[in-house]
């Protein structure tokens, strides 16, 4: 038996739809002493058609609904594919075996990760929180090194991802006018992009953004994560220092009985 997948999508004229991208996010609002303050959207003020989730037991994927929002706040992780380009006879096919595996782990994941947007092996993922992020980049990193047999050599699994991970608030948020798939905007975005492209290949790598004059302190992922210090950098195009620190396996849990 032949098994197909298909995407399901909900189409709703635009004057009767719900705008997700005013419902999302944080605004800024002056406060009543002139300061430059925040506030969380108020969906309840935004008026539209809302339609429950197609929910299936046969659901390989998370749908629109399932897009981390609460408080205004997401962590946003970037994956760049490195090294495909070596070998292009074999590229198109590689790309669909790392596809699944990227897919695979997001999912393993409680609530799962969800995918924004997949261009050529880069991804745009979101995900509730960081520890999420980093769990799956470094689980990815795992599969990757562990071998996948349907993976054509040669191919560098060891050093086969930049993997670049940042939390924050975001602007807003709704369906891609294309894809029907989230869509996040803010300086978030730009920055996690910024700290994916700075990894070294093989890379899990957070980003701690940093006001002036300030220090950041290790994020603690628990005793099975190695958390280290790259450096304060300046990215391109971001105007304030970027914490960079790099995660991995600590040796002990990477031992395979």
């Amino acid at each position: 038996t032949t098994r197909y997948t298909r995407r399901v999508m909900q189409l709703v004229p635009s004057e009767l739809a719900f705008d997700f991208f005013e419902a999302r996010g944080r605004r800024d609002v002056l406060s009543e002493d002139g300061k430059m303050e925040y506030e969380i959207k108020d969906a309840s003020s935004v008026t539209g058609r809302l339609f429950p989730p197609l929910t299936s037991k046969r659901q390989l994927t998370t749908c629109f609904l399932n897009a981390p929002y609460a408080n205004g706040r997401v962590t946003i992780c970037f994956v760049y594919t490195v090294g495909l380009d070596e070998n292009p006879d074999i590229k198109t096919k590689n790309l669909g075996v790392i596809a699944k595996s990227v897919r695979k782990k997001m999912l393993v994941l409680n609530p799962p990760g969800y995918e924004c947007q997949e261009d050529n092996g880069c991804w745009m993922l979101a995900f509730d929180r960081m520890a999420h992020a980093v769990t799956f980049g470094i689980q990815l990193k795992a599969a990757m090194q562990a071998g996948i047999e349907d993976l054509v050599a040669p191919v560098d699994c060891d050093n086969m991802f930049k993997v670049g991970i940042l939390s924050g608030p975001f602007t807003s948020m709704g369906p891609h006018k294309t894809t029907g798939m989230a869509d996040y905007f803010g300086p978030i975005v730009n920055r996690a992009a910024r700290v994916a492209s700075n990894c070294e290949p093989g890379q899990v790598c957070v980003g701690i953004p940093l006001s002036n004059g300030v220090t950041a302190d290790p994020p603690d992922f628990g005793p099975s994560i190695d958390v280290n210090l790259q450096g304060i950098k300046k990215l391109k195009g971001i105007t304030i220092d970027m914490a960079i620190f790099a995660c991995s396996k600590t040796r002990k849990h990477n031992v395979v009985k």
